[in-house]
């Protein structure tokens, strides 16, 4: 789902992720990341579906810095 991550991982661009297999995000904390991944599961869940899509619900404190990261991922 993440544009960033596909092409760190499948792009000749000569990124380190790629022949390491592992990728890290040292400016993205665990909890944030956590959320960016439920969002990634509640896109793919509900594109191209026919019934009514409930609220991705986000708590305020994490707006934010989540904005950031999705913003970064380029989700």
């Amino acid at each position: 789902m993440s544009k960033m991550i596909k092409s760190m991982m499948t792009s000749s661009g000569g990124f380190s992720e790629r022949s390491s297999n592992k990728i890290t995000f040292p400016e993205i904390s665990g909890k944030i990341l956590e959320k960016v991944c439920q969002y990634f599961y509640y896109k793919l869940q509900y594109t191209d579906s026919r019934e009514a899509i409930p609220e991705f619900k986000v708590p305020p404190e994490l707006a934010l810095e989540l904005l950031m990261a999705s913003n970064y991922l380029d989700c």
